[in-house]
């Protein structure tokens, strides 16, 4: 199984770190974010849980 590209990996490593940095704002973004994933299921969140478990 091969890695994702470093450039995707980091992309998405800032990203959730700038998730964990505005999580101590009195606004829980991280819960509202996953509250969305659950209830609207994106197209986008398919394809990045796709793009992390391919077997290319």
């Amino acid at each position: 199984m091969s890695r994702p590209s470093f450039f995707w990996q980091l992309k998405w490593l800032i990203l959730i770190l700038a998730m964990m940095i505005l999580d101590f704002s009195p606004f829980p973004v991280s819960s509202l974010v996953l509250l969305y994933i659950f209830l609207f299921k994106p197209a986008w969140f398919k394809i990045f849980i796709d793009r992390l478990y391919s077997s290319e």
